[in-house]
């Protein structure tokens, strides 16, 4: 689904300001991602084909991303947590973490949510990629 008209403009007005990553395709990104046994969701597979990983209001990783997000691609966040025994990973696709180290997981289609290791439980963010970065994204 295309992003809607007033999100897009929030959008590249962000990236203009922080710095866009380098796009993927949806087909590198899918055969990429492909190992770790999660689906794309469409809003992402967007985002990633127009501006990379970047900030937004939020981090967001792709394969390769701007110079303002850490040097981890969308393939290695998950793996990272995995590894390290987070709840949740295993379903969906790690695509950032807030500012208390906590995985943002995106489930194709579906909502993102986040395992709050502070309350020991996990939390819905948005419904979607799409309104993750709604609720984000600057004005």
């Amino acid at each position: 689904m295309p992003f809607q008209p007033a999100l897009l403009d929030r959008l590249e007005r962000a990236v203009r300001r922080y710095g866009a990553g380098t796009p993927t395709d949806r087909a590198e990104l899918a055969s990429s991602i492909s190992p770790l046994g999660v689906g794309l969701d469409p809003d992402y597979a967007e985002f990633v084909e127009r501006f990379g990983g970047c900030y937004v209001g939020v981090p967001v990783y792709g394969l390769r991303n701007s110079d303002l997000l850490e040097r981890v691609s969308v393939v290695d966040l998950p793996l990272r947590f995995r590894r390290d025994g987070w709840p949740g990973t295993d379903r969906g696709l790690v695509v950032s973490f807030d500012l208390a180290g906590n995985p943002l997981v995106l489930a194709p289609g579906g909502p993102v949510t986040s395992y709050d290791h502070d309350a020991g439980r996990t939390c819905e963010l948005a419904p979607g990629f799409a309104a993750l970065l709604d609720q984000h994204a600057e004005d």
